[in-house]
């Protein structure tokens, strides 16, 4: 009976959860902002709406920052989306993947690479890692850990923001101003 290998996958990370929450609250508050009218103030719904706006990219964008952690393995190598980074691992560099304190990738010359996709967190050390286990476990048939590192080969760093936040939180935030608009007296 063969065994068969595990898939590739996206390690996302394992709070996704609790800052897609915190995503939609900040837009819940935006709304909230934009429909009511504060007690002794006559602002016209532009104004509302734009304060709205305002505070739900401010709450929002951290959040969506964090939304975007994850590693994902490539043909040629790791590919780590961090907050506001991502690094391009090639596999010939890799010496193992560490998943003891969260999810962290041990190159062959002694640099360790720590993951926000997987944080060390207390349900994480009471858990075991385990998406980072069944991570390291699918990326490890393509690492090479008694080979060299390959002359020329290094970690690539991109800084790289995520724009398209801006966007779509306004355009969000503009239909429910046409929501609003079309509602109101």
């Amino acid at each position: 009976m063969r065994s068969r290998p595990e898939p590739m996958f996206r390690l996302r990370s394992s709070e996704f959860g609790p800052w897609l929450v915190g995503l939609c609250f900040s837009v819940a508050l935006g709304f909230f902002h934009a429909a009511t009218q504060p007690a002794g103030e006559t602002l016209p719904l532009w104004q509302r709406s734009l304060r709205g706006l305002s505070m739900s990219l401010a709450l929002g964008y951290p959040a969506w920052l964090n939304l975007r952690c994850r590693v994902v393995p490539g043909k040629d190598g790791l590919v780590m989306h961090n907050r506001l980074t991502d690094l391009r691992v090639p596999y010939g560099l890799v010496q193992r993947i560490l998943t003891t304190d969260g999810l962290e990738v041990e190159l062959k010359d002694g640099r360790v690479l720590r993951s926000p996709a997987v944080a060390p967190s207390l349900s994480g050390r009471l858990g075991g890692y385990q998406s980072a286990k069944r991570f390291r476990r699918a990326v490890q048939p393509r690492l090479t850990p008694a080979d060299p590192a390959p002359a020329g080969l290094d970690v690539r760093r991109r800084v790289q923001l995520s724009w398209t936040f801006l966007p779509a939180m306004t355009a969000v935030h503009g239909l429910w101003y046409l929501l609003l608009l079309a509602g109101g007296p």
